[in-house]
């Protein structure tokens, strides 16, 4: 089965993110014959954007025809991109960059008179246009209408110059839907339903967990499939996975964001509820397969009934078959359910040597779970860890720490799992080890023999 996704160039029938101007993000599917919208920024056609790389900037211009940015193409530098998009505004601007100030301490705060054109004069401007020249005719007034910008410092203007871009400049960029861009969206719009979750932390816990093509692996995910989905981008269709749930069915949300079909997801994953998990043995269906005579004289709809209940059933039968079998190449568990009390469920049924792999956005939770495992003795030297990742603000000869970064991203509990010894143990050290020969020879020279010592004794009593 053909999983590999494409991620070069744009093409018609699949998921990708945009980012827009102000920032935000939005997982759109295109259709060749499609449009989408992108609010206030305007709409563009999906055609229009068909055959460019993923990651190219384009400018929504007349009859929502979105034309390439050339100089904002995806495999130039982030931080060269931010500068060549300032520097294709400041040739039209080089004006108002000639004058600057080395401090801004004669800035005045004096509230919005300090802008001479006003909200009327901005809508009119809207109104006239929907294309980034409108855009930019915006910009060049605002900054002409600024009775102060000549005292701002050059890092000053520019800042006030990119913030009016995010906010007229009808710009957007097409990236590959990944694991990290579909984290970034989660985060961006609901950081609850990834459970506080940073990438960095979840890149941690695909490689404690040893994710891999061909491995076969006992999930628990909270994340509405986001970690599934990170697996499943691992795994390039090689192996299986065992999601246990809660609930009624398995909360795969995040996957219909994917390009995945449904046949290779129903191939790929494989879920059970904790009720069968936990009693596997009780919960197999048994079913008797029909006469074909018998099917035959059934109603189409009996027939489409019947077969699906039969696919169903060897569906559940084959993920019992799997937890009876046990030996799990690890444990990946993101979950908000009581942890140590999961632990007697899932522990036995990962194979020797392989990883358990615990994720909580609180460190109470897992520190609770760590000392369970330290006296259970399936798990080799539980440690939990934690990552954090600084974001900085990057322009022209200036690099600083954004400082208004959430304070996000999770702990996680590692261990191996073993298999303790039974029985009496002794212990082999350096005591009970032959001794070499000449150890002997030594020992037996240095040894008083008794006819030796009586001559000794003669010698004294006669004065030698």
């Amino acid at each position: 089965m053909d999983v590999q996704h494409n991620c070069s160039t744009i093409v018609p029938n699949q998921h990708v993110l945009i980012k827009l101007p102000s920032e935000g993000m939005k997982i759109a599917f295109l259709r060749e014959e499609g449009t989408i919208s992108l609010g206030k920024f305007g709409a563009f056609k999906v055609e229009s954007i068909l055959g460019h790389p993923l990651g190219t900037t384009f400018e929504i211009g007349e009859n929502q025809d979105a034309v390439p940015v050339k100089s904002m193409i995806h495999n130039e530098d982030p931080v060269e991109n931010e500068i060549t998009e300032e520097e294709l505004t400041k040739d039209q601007l080089t004006k108002y960059f000639e004058v600057s100030a080395e401090s801004n301490q004669d800035i005045i705060n004096i509230g919005l008179s300090i802008q001479k054109l006003d909200n009327k004069q901005i809508d009119d401007l809207k109104k006239s246009g929907a294309s980034s020249e409108i855009g930019q005719k915006i910009i060049e007034q605002i900054i002409a209408g600024h009775a102060a910008f000549d005292k701002k410092t050059v890092f000053s203007q520019q800042k006030y110059l990119r913030r009016k871009q995010r906010k007229f400049l009808r710009r957007f960029q097409v990236e590959y839907l990944g694991l990290s861009q579909l984290l970034q969206y989660y985060i961006d719009k609901d950081i609850q339903r990834v459970l506080h979750m940073s990438e960095e932390t979840l890149g941690m816990l695909l490689s404690y967990a040893n994710i891999r093509p061909g491995g076969n692996y006992l999930v628990l995910d909270d994340t509405a499939g986001v970690v599934v989905y990170a697996m499943l981008e691992r795994m390039q269709g090689k192996g299986s996975i065992l999601l246990i749930h809660e609930n009624e069915h398995a909360n795969l949300a995040a996957l219909r964001h994917s390009d995945y079909s449904e046949e290779y997801q129903k191939k790929m994953i494989k879920t059970l509820s904790w009720l069968q998990f936990a009693e596997p043995e009780n919960e197999k269906i048994e079913w008797e397969d029909l006469p074909q005579e018998e099917i035959d004289e059934m109603r189409p709809t009996k027939q489409l009934q019947y077969s699906r209940r039969l696919k169903r059933a060897a569906e559940i039968n084959d993920a019992l078959d799997m937890v009876i079998n046990g030996n799990f190449d690890a444990l990946v568990a993101v979950s908000t359910l009581n942890i140590s009390s999961l632990l007697p469920y899932v522990v036995p049924r990962v194979g020797g040597s392989r990883p358990v792999v615990f994720y909580s956005p609180y460190k109470e939770v897992l520190l609770e779970t760590q000392h369970e495992l330290m006296t259970d003795k399936r798990v080799l030297a539980p440690a939990m860890f934690e990552t954090r990742a600084r974001v900085y603000q990057t322009i022209q000869g200036r690099l600083h720490p954004l400082m208004t970064s959430r304070g996000y991203g999770g702990y996680i509990l590692y261990g191996i799992r073993v298999f303790p010894a039974g029985g009496h143990i002794q212990a082999v050290g350096k005591g009970t080890r032959k001794k070499p020969k000449h150890d002997n020879v030594k020992s037996a020279t240095m040894t008083p023999q008794p006819e030796a010592e009586a001559a000794k004794i003669e010698d004294l009593q006669e004065g030698k």
